[in-house]
């Protein structure tokens, strides 16, 4: 009898977990092809547009989380080493020692590796930021909007490159054609020069 009931759990156990991979294939299937492309962002009733700005975030989170972790992190390197620098009091001159290299090295250690990975976060971000200047710079449309896909009988050439000689921007170094007018990185003016009226 009691096997019988083990078996029967079992099954209803996998049964159920079946059930619940099928439900969420279709649900991925579903939300990719009617809510997740990019030209459906901004047309979108009011709970789905809340969907696909869950789905396509615009900022990253990992980098606040990465500073919740760094604090908590400290927090409780900083509290076991006070604990065992205190408990080397009555456990020997060992613990003594230990607790004070964990309150001196947990803490410059943890700051190291926090900071090699925002070093990663930043260079995502900066490169997100250039590519979004770069687009509004040259006008060009996000990819997977009908103006980037064009049609087939248009040809697909990228816009040429201002005419005319190198300049240097003074604001961000940045070198670029002077027929542009301003620096595609970050926006500032060109100066115009002294012997060119």
């Amino acid at each position: 009898m009691y096997y019988y009931n083990s078996a029967y759990t079992t099954y209803n156990y996998a049964a159920g977990a079946l059930g619940i991979l099928v439900v969420a294939v279709v649900l991925t299937a579903l939300l990719l092809v009617l809510v997740l492309p990019k030209q459906k962002d901004g047309h979108l009733p009011a709970f789905f547009q809340l969907l696909y700005d869950l789905f396509t975030p615009k900022a990253l989170m990992i980098e606040k989380l990465l500073q919740v972790l760094y604090v908590f992190l400290n927090c409780l390197t900083v509290l076991f080493g006070i604990a065992i620098f205190f408990n080397g009091f009555f456990a020997g001159f060992g613990r003594i020692v230990l607790g004070l290299v964990i309150l001196v090295v947990g803490p410059v250690l943890l700051r190291v590796i926090h900071e090699l990975l925002l070093l990663a976060v930043m260079q995502v971000k900066a490169t997100r930021e250039i590519n979004q200047k770069l687009d509004r710079l040259t006008g060009a449309a996000p990819a997977g909007s009908r103006a980037a896909q064009g049609t087939e009988t248009e040809a697909q050439t990228p816009p040429a490159p201002p005419a005319g000689p190198m300049v240097h921007c003074t604001h961000c170094g940045t070198w670029y054609r002077e027929g542009a007018g301003r620096c595609p990185v970050c926006g500032t003016q060109l100066q115009k020069r002294a012997d060119n009226p």
